[in-house]
């Protein structure tokens, strides 16, 4: 058989994701492409960025925000876990073979690991593998994800939105109880996972050679890069949504409802008990047209002479 196995030397996520784009392209049998993340979160492709992440405190942070082609929920990535992609022929590969390769490799270091209805792998119970799966023309691709020694005491920093109401047609992510692989043996590493999945790679497809490659530098990679990592992209692309907020201001007790659409404020609806009847209309007509992101909505603030105007938009700003 004509196989291939790639590890990559950087930590990108984006540049992982465009480089697992390319060996969508290339002419194998099969593909094992092993990869590791600098701390991001990674969206499925239909789903509200706003809505399931907290964009804030990730850009705050240099947390990653990443839009993959295949589906599912939205996930935390760091180096602590590692990521996995198999990719063969459309015709005669299926997850089940794949599910069965990747619990041969946790068994032969004596993990016992099942699969759940919803195409992850558990351990006692407990998610240490998220999987996702996409298909072209001519290929299968099943990607996934095996947690290891992730830090999993920062997934809800960065994967809980603002709890005001948030309403959007896009898909919503599936809260699981998440563990790691260490909790199984205390002294595994990713290291060690990555060389059971080579090794059981080899043993069911044949000895294959392995490519360490830098998807960051690899130009048909990089033609990509903004299909992934490109965040002004990935906002604009959102499906139209809208965000309601409720609060009391100087001024009176206000709800206001925010149609959302290419990442900017397309229409704006406010009621409130204000007794200054200008102020509805002033309001709706500022905050159309801006761009839903904190830099953006604290820009108009800088600039706003309007005290109510300015009151209102430092509460929004909190809820982005």
């Amino acid at each position: 058989m004509n196989n291939a196995i790639y590890i990559a030397k950087t930590h990108n996520c984006a540049a992982n994701l465009a480089g697992e784009a390319y060996l969508l392209t290339q002419d194998y049998d099969h593909i094992l492409f092993l990869w590791a993340n600098d701390p991001c979160i990674v969206i499925g492709r239909y789903q509200n960025p706003f809505s399931e992440c907290n964009l804030s405190v990730m850009e705050e942070q240099g947390v990653q925000l990443v839009r993959r082609q295949s589906g599912g929920g939205a996930v935390y990535h760091d180096r602590g876990n590692l990521c996995f992609t198999l990719i063969g022929k459309k015709e005669t590969s299926t997850k089940e073979e794949n599910f069965a390769f990747l619990l041969d490799a946790l068994r032969s270091l004596g993990i016992e690991c099942e699969i759940s209805g919803r195409n992850d792998i558990l351990f006692n119970g407990k998610k240490i593998s998220g999987n996702a799966f996409q298909t072209t023309t001519t290929k299968f691709c099943h990607h996934g994800t095996l947690l290891i020694t992730s830090d999993l005491s920062v997934m809800g920093n960065y994967l809980t939105p603002s709890s005001t109401k948030l309403a959007s047609k896009a898909v919503r992510s599936v809260a699981s109880r998440v563990g790691n692989l260490s909790e199984a043996k205390k002294d595994i590493t990713p290291e060690v996972i990555q060389q059971a999945l080579i090794d059981t790679f080899c043993q069911v497809y044949g000895p294959t050679p392995i490519t360490e490659i830098d998807f960051t530098s690899f130009a048909e990679a990089q033609e990509n890069y903004h299909l992934f990592g490109d965040r002004d992209r990935i906002l604009e692309k959102t499906p139209k949504f809208t965000h309601t907020i409720k609060n009391r201001f100087s001024w009176g007790e206000a709800t206001l409802h925010l149609d959302v659409q290419n990442a900017r404020i397309q229409e704006a609806k406010l009621f409130t008990d204000s007794l200054d009847t200008s102020l509805v209309p002033r309001i709706e007509k500022s905050l159309e047209g801006l761009v839903y992101e904190q830099a953006a909505l604290q820009a108009a603030k800088n600039q706003c002479s309007d005290t109510n105007l300015e009151e209102l938009l430092s509460y929004l700003i909190e809820q982005v």
